[in-house]
């Protein structure tokens, strides 16, 4: 129910008439298309309800990552009719978003309070044909006082976004998946350290990684003890560095709705 509460409240608080629209923008015009049809979806079927938009905009072969959720085009408008059904929260909270794209990739950063507990959620589209095709996700609840997502949200178009994944790939692979702590200060700035890292892994591995100028993202599985784990991670990179760090994890339920997996 982790998943659904979280998606839930989502499209009761979102509204992206806010500063999303400064804090997305980009050069590219089939990014900024998709992007702009991201805002269009959580605007319009998660703080709306709009089941019309939803049905023009998620493709027929729609494939479903979250577990909870049934896969393809009908799995989500179920969904999202019963998301419509459930209570309203009274004097919801503005959510914290964070959008970064690449190519046909959109992710959405966000920290959400739900039933007074914040979640740090991560959603993550793929667009094809300008159409909604497939979708992956985690939350994970905040426990404590600091919060896992706010902080900066505007692109640095100064930054390199290939340069910068290179560097995040670098910094996964040699020190967080290959334990070469002596490379640690290669790849950080000042103000973090290997500690704000999760490195007791048994396995690890990484998945995907899409940047946006000063903005990185990975998409990755780990395994501890047993478990299994997905996880994403938000850089933000400034001159070359990793200056800002975020992770969204989540534990992967042995039953799903699916038969697609998490990731």
């Amino acid at each position: 129910m982790a998943n659904i509460s979280t998606m839930f409240c989502m499209m009761i608080l979102i509204s992206c008439k806010t500063n999303s629209h400064t804090m997305i923008k980009t050069d590219l015009k089939n990014e900024n298309s998709n992007k702009q049809l991201i805002l269009d979806f959580y605007s319009k079927v998660f703080g709306q309800g709009n089941e019309k938009f939803a049905d023009a905009v998620i493709a027929a072969d729609y494939i479903q990552h979250n577990p909870t959720v049934k896969t393809g085009k009908t799995g989500f408008m179920e969904f999202l009719a019963l998301l419509k059904q459930m209570p309203k929260p009274e004097n919801p909270k503005q959510p914290f978003m964070r959008f970064i794209c690449e190519d046909n990739f959109v992710a959405v950063h966000s920290q959400i309070e739900f039933m007074g507990k914040e979640n740090a959620t991560v959603d993550f589209y793929r667009i094809e044909n300008g159409l909604i095709s497939e979708h992956w996700d985690a939350v994970q609840e905040i426990v404590g006082s600091k919060p896992k997502v706010i902080g900066t949200v505007a692109i640095d178009g100064q930054e390199n976004s290939a340069v910068n994944k290179k560097i995040v790939a670098r910094f996964v692979e040699q020190v967080l998946i290959g334990k070469q702590t002596a490379k640690t200060t290669d790849f950080l700035g000042d103000g973090l350290h290997l500690s704000d890292f999760e490195t007791d892994y048994d396995s690890f591995r990484l998945h995907r990684v899409i940047g946006e100028h000063n903005f990185v993202m990975t998409q990755s599985e780990f395994e501890k003890a047993g478990t299994r784990f997905v996880q994403y991670d938000m850089y933000r990179l400034s001159n070359g560095s990793i200056v800002e760090y975020w992770t969204v994890r989540q534990m992967i339920p042995e039953h799903m709705a699916h038969a697609n997996g998490m990731i």
